[in-house]
């Protein structure tokens, strides 16, 4: 049996860190982005060194339960791991380049340019890199460049993820990078404001903290510094004489503002929360100083935290007023639809990286940085200690000479009775079959020919009877057209432009994405009109609340009815009935679109 077709197993986001293991299943709906499946776990023990896996095996078995406690079948098709590894574990870095220049000698040059930054033999580093477009710009020098972003890892730490997922059962995917993958979650929730805003991420892990300078989702800086949530924890038990888990459990009680003066140990600990975050505050400060030094003085409109160190209340009021700079505390899961049963609202700030790196490059409106350290896959180095597949040696053979010997005589006999077999019947009989496939040849060509004759002929019948139907029918009702646009019109949803054709092209403002999204649906199962895909929708610059988009859908046979099929409205519901679409389409239109019609038609 061939195995065209075979059954894929899904794709699973995992994000690996000191305090927790956490899978998650993201897929694609008409009600929106929503979590199929989600499991967590605490880790073990000595099984992650600074956000490094450590013990291979025991965390593959943690997966194991995870794959369990999400309903994954084990008989069923191995299941796809995304997984973002630590920023600091990459070395990754910016170069500007020529704009048009041709890909292979671009690639000639980021491999050169690898060689020259990458403190370990490239020979050992596995690489990956990207174009930024909203980085072009013309030099003094009157060149135009654009920016290409540049990652290498270590080719022994991706090993250590694949002994992970051999030990589980899984295959690994794609291999991000955690501070792009959380600039990948928080332009999906829209937290990146529009062209032109430049943003700091402050991703606060356990082990570390990832500080990006941002627009347009383009990196444009980026470091991490080695203080992150451990540091506080390992403080405040070294500080009020507990152990780390205590200490882990204390963090949400602890108010960096109003403490009460009667709570002695809740004061302390503030105090030594302080003190932490004021050491990170001056980095993030020390971090956008260096990057002004760079490009000159510009604005940072706003610091957006996310992480684990989200837990600690008045982080945003803290940063904010020690940087005089606005923070918001982010929330990637805010356009998601999940369970709140399933995820409890104190860990939706901890899974930006984990959402960024189960989401598809398609899925969001603007373009982000999507880099895979495992493109390659797993590469065997046979004969190297560090190779990443295990081979066992070969035993030294035992010196039978005469057993050899005599194989060998018996294999040269067999080959010379073979080419005997061979030159005496074999070759004739194939002959005769060569001349006889020759001369069926030569007869199915002059039926091809009588079949080429006929299909043009048919052609040509297809032609009449098209012009026919045309004049019978009158054409197409492009009326049929515009009724089902209307019919889908969410109520967060403005037209500014139709123009018809053998495409319908639609041009207007929304308030969101989603109902973007959910207008591209409705018109995928309208009469008339299917594969309805959104080109593009992006916010303006001067009204950033108003999203600009561009639907196109192909314009097919027009029906005489209805669609039966479910349509999404604004709100996420469905009706399953036509209704009246003129109310609704009077509130969503504020001014009457323009409605460019091809030439000829009726």
């Amino acid at each position: 049996m061939f195995s065209f077709g075979k059954k894929k197993g899904p794709t699973l986001g995992l994000d690996i860190n000191s305090d927790s293991i956490t899978l998650i299943q993201l897929d694609k709906t008409r009600s929106g982005i929503e979590v199929a499946r989600f499991a967590s776990q605490a880790t073990p023990a000595n099984a992650i060194r600074e956000g490094l896996i450590a013990d291979p095996e025991t965390v593959g078995a943690v997966l194991m339960d995870l794959l369990a406690a999400a309903s994954i079948p084990v008989s069923g098709p191995s299941p796809m791991i995304n997984i973002a590894v630590p920023a600091q574990a990459v070395v990754i870095r910016l170069m500007p380049v020529p704009v048009g220049m041709p890909p292979e000698e671009l690639a000639d040059v980021v491999t050169q340019e690898a060689t020259n930054h990458v403190p370990f033999p490239i020979e050992d580093a596995n690489l990956d890199w990207s174009q930024m477009p909203a980085t072009e710009r013309t030099d003094a020098d009157g060149v135009r460049r654009i920016d290409i972003i540049l990652a290498a890892i270590q080719r022994s730490i991706i090993e250590s993820y694949w002994r992970m997922a051999d030990s589980a059962g899984v295959r690994l995917g794609k291999v991000d990078i955690s501070s792009l993958s959380v600039v990948r979650s928080l332009a999906l929730a829209g937290y990146l404001g529009s062209s032109g805003h430049l943003s700091m991420i402050v991703n606060m892990r356990h082990d570390a903290t990832d500080i990006n300078v941002v627009r347009s989702a383009m990196p444009l800086f980026g470091r991490s510094i080695m203080l992150g949530l451990d540091t506080l924890t390992e403080a405040l038990s070294r500080s009020l004489e507990i152990n780390f888990d205590e200490a882990l459990d204390l963090l949400p009680e602890i108010a960096l503002f109003n403490v009460d003066p009667a709570d002695f140990r809740m004061g302390q600990a503030s105090q030594v929360a302080r003190t932490v975050f004021s050491d990170i505050t001056d980095e993030l400060q020390r971090s956008l100083d260096f990057y002004k030094s760079q490009v000159g003085d510009v604005k940072v409109d706003q610091i957006v935290l996310t992480g684990p160190g989200c837990m600690i209340p008045q982080l945003d009021q803290y940063i904010s007023n020690k940087m005089n700079i606005k923070t918001i505390l982010s929330d990637p899961m805010r356009d998601l639809v999940f369970s709140p049963d399933v995820i409890v609202d104190s860990m939706r700030p901890i899974l930006a990286a984990l959402i960024g790196s189960s989401i598809e490059t398609s899925w969001n409106p603007s373009f982000t940085v999507d880099l895979d350290l495992n493109k390659e896959g797993r590469l065997p180095l046979l004969y190297d200690e560090r190779k990443t597949q295990v081979i066992a040696p070969d035993e030294r053979p035992t010196p039978w000479f005469k057993a050899a010997i005599v194989a060998g005589i018996a294999t040269l006999a067999l080959s010379l009775a073979s080419y005997g077999f061979i030159s005496q019947f074999d070759i004739p009989n194939k002959q005769k079959q060569i001349d006889q496939l020759a001369e069926k040849t030569v007869k199915s060509t002059a039926e091809l020919k009588q079949l080429s004759a006929l299909r043009k002929e048919n052609d040509v019948l297809t032609n009449k009877k098209k012009i026919l139907d045309g004049i019978v029918k009158k054409s197409n009702h492009w009326s049929t057209v515009l009724d089902s646009i209307r019919n889908g019109i969410p109520t967060a949803v403005q037209i500014e432009a139709i123009n018809i054709d053998k495409t319908a092209t639609i041009q207007g403002d929304a308030l969101d994405f989603q109902s973007v999204s959910n207008f591209a649906l409705n018109l995928s199962t309208a009469p008339g009109l299917n594969d309805a895909v959104v080109q593009s929708a992006s916010r303006k610059e001067k009204t950033p609340e108003v999203i600009f988009y561009q639907i196109v859908a192909k314009v097919t046979g027009i029906g005489d009815q209805a669609p039966t099929t479910p349509t999404a409205l604004a709100d996420g519901k469905t009706e399953d009935q036509p209704a009246n679409p003129l109310p609704q389409m009077l509130e969503n239109l504020q001014k009457p679109p323009t409605i460019r019609k091809p030439e000829g038609a009726m």
